[in-house]
């Protein structure tokens, strides 16, 4: 739409909305009900979630730094886009508005009049009205296609695996690799996000969930493994130390991802030609990320989410409580099945519950 910007018959309108740094965007309509609780019920999370995400495309402006979203029920979540920031960020800002509206509720006054508002009316031309008509069945083709599920599995949280001396995310992680392997039978390119926000102007770095570690304990778990109960306890600590030591590395700076990415794009910049590296196909399926995850947690927050960055892939958010595990998996059928892949999740989840509890699920039989 930049060609048609001109076209606007009031001047104003632009330099106003561009130079804002948030978009307040009101919903006239309710989203799930409302809660004070972490542990919001999973039929409310995907409308919830959805609204967040992507809602109606007439009330949002998506390149904006982001949108601080407010329903007709008091649910408020804001949407942000990526570039300049991180979900760190972004949660900080989001536990400061909670913190003090919860603390200073809002009293109106009789004195509020609403005086200091402004409304904009932008007259459009018809070629700019039909380019709206167009980005909108574009939204609505998108948004159509897109769409997610949810987990909430009670009774396995970060208290007794802390107990049981393993890492809550690195059991996240490892169920997320041993239920895309029962889904699928495979293993593919995973992201999960970690903050470099110790350095100055830090951002992220990857971390490369699935490993040798991942894959062995996936396998030793199919019920037609000879493995034992010792041998899969073993291998589940295997992972959990792995996936520490990535994290760590991560954290300080000694990942390989964003390395890659800086040698890359200053190669480009010089114009120097491709590096062998760079071309290599196990480079390229390295970097087509099937399972892209990312958690966040905080008493403020409800649930959180993303779309899968393929087609094919998963947007796995997730966070883990002291005595449940959540997960919303957002995907775009008929490339890939959130649902399946969260009934697997579940299975995952009772066995490694069983596991770590000295319990051989395997030793079930089905007569």
């Amino acid at each position: 739409l930049s060609h048609s910007f001109s076209l606007f018959s009031l001047p104003s309108f632009f330099p106003l909305s561009l130079s804002s740094s948030l978009v307040l965007c009101l919903d006239d309509y309710p989203v799930a009900k409302s809660s004070q609780s972490a542990a919001i019920a999973e039929e409310d999370a995907i409308p919830l979630i959805k609204n967040g995400l992507h809602g109606q495309a007439y009330s949002r402006w998506y390149d904006k730094s982001f949108n601080l979203i407010v329903t007709q029920n008091g649910k408020a979540a804001i949407h942000f886009e990526h570039s300049w920031g991180d979900g760190v960020s972004v949660l900080r800002y989001f536990n400061e508005i909670h913190k003090d509206s919860t603390a200073r509720p809002y009293q109106p006054s009789s004195g509020s009049s609403g005086s200091s508002l402004k409304q904009l009316n932008p007259v459009l031309t018809d070629n700019l009205k039909n380019e709206v008509v167009k980005a909108r069945q574009l939204f609505d083709e998108t948004v159509n296609g897109f769409t997610l599920d949810v987990m909430k599995f009670e009774g396995f949280g970060k208290k007794d695996l802390r107990q049981l001396k393993v890492s809550p995310d690195s059991i996240c992680q490892l169920a997320f690799q041993m239920a895309n392997y029962r889904f699928t039978g495979k293993f593919v390119g995973t992201y999960e996000s970690c903050s470099t926000a110790a350095f100055r102007f830090g951002r992220t770095e990857t971390i490369r969930p699935c490993t040798n570690e991942t894959k062995a304990c996936s396998l030793a778990f199919d019920r037609t493994h000879s493995a034992g109960l010792e041998e899969m306890k073993k291998l589940v600590q295997a992972c959990s130390t792995k996936h520490n030591n990535l994290t760590k590395e991560a954290a300080t700076g000694q990942g390989f991802d964003r390395h890659l990415f800086a040698l890359r794009n200053i190669n480009d910049k010089q114009g120097g030609a491709p590096l062998d590296i760079f071309t290599d196909p196990s480079y390229a399926k390295l970097n087509y990320i099937i399972l892209s995850t990312s958690t966040l947690v905080s008493p403020a927050l409800e649930v959180g989410g993303f779309a899968a960055v393929v087609k094919d892939g998963l947007g796995l958010g997730y966070a883990m409580f002291d005595d449940w595990f959540g997960t919303q998996a957002s995907y775009y059928p008929p490339h890939n099945n959130g649902a399946e892949f969260i009934l697997q999740l579940k299975s995952v989840c009772a066995d490694l519950h069983a596991v770590l509890n000295d319990k051989n699920f395997k030793d079930k039989r089905v007569v």
